[in-house]
């Protein structure tokens, strides 16, 4: 026996706004995940295929490896000065790499005509390239 209920987008709003905050976040990520599963059966043109491909894979993972090691000897003050030299050319070609992934994000925002957020968020892009 299937029983519809109906429910109005006031009383749905005022029910969540009573949510704790942790229930209310597990809420909003099904809500979003609901979302994409029924949005995501949309066919992504090729076009915003290798987008999203430059998007994922702008950081290769033995560079950001390394940055991330190095960082951390950095943080523990326990750098040689090549090693420092290593760490400064990474940050800048990650910087670099990273205004060219948000360059390809903003690309593929146009394309399907939405905001730079919206597209971050159905696509679940990170701000940091750590897919």
């Amino acid at each position: 026996m299937a029983v519809h209920l109906e429910v109005t987008t006031e009383n749905l709003l005022n029910a969540v706004a009573q949510m704790p905050e942790s229930e209310f976040n597990r809420f909003v990520e099904k809500a979003k995940k609901l979302r994409r599963n029924g949005e995501i059966k949309q066919v992504v043109s090729p076009e915003e295929a290798d987008l999203l491909h430059q998007i994922n894979t702008i950081f290769s993972a033995e560079k950001r490896q390394r940055y991330n090691e190095l960082y951390a000897r950095f943080k523990n003050e326990d750098l040689s000065e090549n090693e420092y030299k290593e760490l400064l050319e990474l940050s800048n070609e990650f910087e670099i790499l990273n205004a060219k992934r948000l360059n390809y994000i903003g690309e593929l925002a146009e394309l399907r005509g939405q905001s730079l957020e919206q597209v971050m968020d159905f696509f679940e892009i990170t701000n940091s390239g750590d897919e």
